[in-house]
């Protein structure tokens, strides 16, 4: 009943926060701890400097440096609260879900490779203006993927159940929890 995925929002000076989405590959004990490990290494190397893209090349390096027989797709959005801007960074992980009012568009950015894949990898970052009092809504893809079935149609079932809303951020997330949650599918997911 463990697994890989995680997500944590960290302070990253005035009015800036650090959001990280990580999902180990596979399930269980061993997910479980490989993920403890790297979200504490992201948190470590957020604390020294939040820019995604360095984040993911220290965790890259940092998981790199040893054997191991995992990898791991992570987000970094680094969001200035004030200058309504999201820098993001992307290691092989899906788009956030930009929802503004009964709009609604996935981020557009190119994903570089996951951590543990490859050496010596180097991460791109974007950054995009968004609009006042929109919601983010980072995901793993626990909430999307099903057996059988094109990503693509599970992302568009997120953007569906997301889109128009206008809950509050609680009651959003346990909506899109409840309404995309199915029986035959048993993946973990953080959102």
């Amino acid at each position: 009943d463990v697994g890989g995925d995680w997500y944590d929002v960290v302070a990253a000076g005035d009015q800036r926060v650090l959001l990280v989405v990580g999902d180990v590959s596979g399930h269980g004990l061993h997910a479980a701890t490989t993920m403890a490990l790297l979200r504490h290494a992201t948190l470590a190397y957020a604390a020294q400097e939040a820019r995604p893209a360095t984040v993911l090349a220290k965790l890259s390096d940092f998981v790199n440096a040893e054997e191991h027989d995992y990898f791991a797709t992570v987000l970094c959005a680094l969001v200035d609260v004030a200058a309504h801007r999201i820098t993001v960074a992307s290691a092989g992980h899906l788009s956030p879900l930009l929802i503004d009012g009964d709009e609604s568009s996935f981020l557009e950015f190119t994903p570089n490779v996951p951590i543990g894949v490859a050496r010596d990898s180097e991460y791109q970052e974007t950054s995009v203006s968004v609009p006042p009092n929109s919601t983010l809504v980072a995901f793993t893809d626990g909430l999307v993927e099903r057996r059988g079935e094109v990503l693509d149609i599970g992302l568009a079932r997120l953007r569906d159940a997301a889109t128009g809303q206008r809950l509050p951020l609680d009651d959003l997330v346990a909506m899109l929890i409840h309404d995309l949650a199915s029986d035959d599918h048993h993946d973990d997911t953080a959102i």
